[in-house]
C-alpha cells in the first residue's frame, strides 16, 4: 500500500494571494511627501494588504532609512498590523539596500508586491543630500555618540 505524506507548515507571504494596495496613513503620508520632494517620485512607497488565510493585515514599506550604524540606505520591510487600530505599530522587519530598485526587487520577490512601472533607481549618492529621520528601536546613533564622547575616568592604582 502506498503511503500518503502530508507536508504542512506556514505558507510564505508571497504565496498567500495577498492583494497589495498602495496606502498611506497620516504619518506615512508626511514621509511620502517629504521624500518625494527631497529625492523624487517613488522614493518612498507603502503598501497594505489583507491575508485571508490568517485574517491579518500587513504593511510593506520601501524607502530611505538609516541603519543601526547610521548609514543611509534603502529599506524594504514588512510588518503585521495589530488588531487594535489604536495600538502602537513597531518597526517592520526587513533588509537594507544600496539602491531603491534593489529594495523594490527584494520586496517584489519576497512578498509579491507590484513592481512600480518606471521606478527610478535612486542610489546611496542620492541619499547623501537628504535628511532621514531616525526610527530605529534599540541603541541609536545619539546614544552611541554620547557614550563615545563621555569622559573616561582612569582610577589610579593604590600601589
Amino acid at each position: 500500500m502506498e503511503r500518503l505524506h502530508k507536508f504542512s507548515g506556514r505558507q510564505r507571504i508571497r504565496d498567500r494571494g495577498i492583494e497589495w494596495k498602495e496606502f498611506y496613513h497620516e504619518r506615512s503620508q508626511r514621509l511620502k511627501k517629504r521624500f518625494d520632494k527631497q529625492l523624487g517620485p517613488l522614493a518612498y512607497i507603502r503598501w497594505e494588504g489583507h491575508d485571508y488565510t490568517t485574517d491579518s493585515d500587513y504593511f510593506i514599506i520601501m524607502g530611505p532609512s538609516l541603519t543601526k550604524e547610521g548609514r543611509k540606505r534603502f529599506f524594504a520591510g514588512i510588518k503585521k498590523l495589530p488588531d487594535d487600530p489604536k495600538a502602537k505599530i513597531y518597526a517592520p522587519a526587513g533588509e537594507y539596500f544600496t539602491s531603491s530598485v534593489a529594495a523594490l526587487s527584494h520586496a517584489a520577490d519576497k512578498w509579491a508586491i507590484p513592481f512600480p512601472k518606471g521606478a527610478p533607481n535612486y542610489t546611496e549618492a542620492d541619499l547623501a543630500r537628504i535628511e532621514i529621520p531616525r526610527h530605529v528601536k534599540g541603541q541609536g546613533v545619539r546614544s552611541i555618540i554620547k557614550e563615545a564622547i563621555a569622559p573616561i575616568v582612569i582610577q589610579k592604582s593604590k600601589n
